[in-house]
């Protein structure tokens, strides 16, 4: 069985997650957020201390709140990172994203494109659990969640919010495209399936039926 840890990172407040297995010590690295050398020290320290084997860093999508800690995790464990391929276009307009969004930083950001590419329905595995890639586009190009069917949990990015969705006014976005992503592919997951966001709090496939106005 998987676990999990999650790291709030950046003014943006994004959710990182790492998720191993603690027979093989194997993780991923979701969304690797950490701006700061203080916030790339916790991510590590917390890899190092429960001396794990990171596998890959995945992107669900291309923002670079969610793309800026590439960097660092590939300089410290020498791991690919993986994207759908539509995601590139924005991870090459990522500093072009931190000025429109207001994300301040020093100077430009280095941000190297994805190592590997992810399609739909394709399986990561770490030790003996696996995560299933979704394809939830909508929020932006190449928007992917990832399901760990036997956890009953899925990681959504910013498409799934506590009772809310990712914004879509984004070069990409689209608000009728994600509203399908959503209710075509996350809601046909199981009911008690927790919902781990790129922003805020968890919630459950079935709150968000029920409960999101957006939806």
């Amino acid at each position: 069985m998987l676990q999990l840890e999650n790291f709030v990172f950046n003014p943006f407040a994004e959710n990182t997650y790492v998720v191993y297995d603690e027979a093989s010590r194997e993780c991923v690295i979701i969304d690797p957020g950490c701006q700061t050398d203080g916030e790339a020290n916790q991510l590590c320290g917390f890899i190092d201390s429960h001396r794990l084997k990171p596998l890959m860093a995945i992107n669900t999508h291309g923002h670079i709140d969610h793309i800026i800690g590439n960097a660092a995790v590939k300089e410290k464990y020498g791991v690919p990172v993986a994207a759908h391929h539509d995601a590139v276009a924005d991870i090459t307009q990522a500093n072009r994203q931190a000025v429109w969004l207001g994300f301040r930083q020093q100077g430009d950001v280095s941000i190297d494109l994805p190592d590997s590419y992810l399609t739909d329905c394709e399986t990561i595995k770490i030790g003996e659990s696996t995560l299933e890639v979704i394809c939830t586009p909508g929020h932006a190009r190449g928007s992917i969640s990832l399901y760990a069917e036997q956890e009953g949990w899925v990681f959504t990015g910013d498409a799934l919010f506590c009772r809310s969705i990712g914004r879509t006014d984004l070069s990409g976005g689209n608000y009728e495209t994600l509203r399908t992503s959503i209710k075509e592919r996350l809601f046909r997951l199981p009911d008690d399936t927790t919902v781990f966001p790129g922003h805020g709090e968890s919630t459950t496939i079935f709150d968000e039926q029920r409960y999101n106005m957006f939806l």
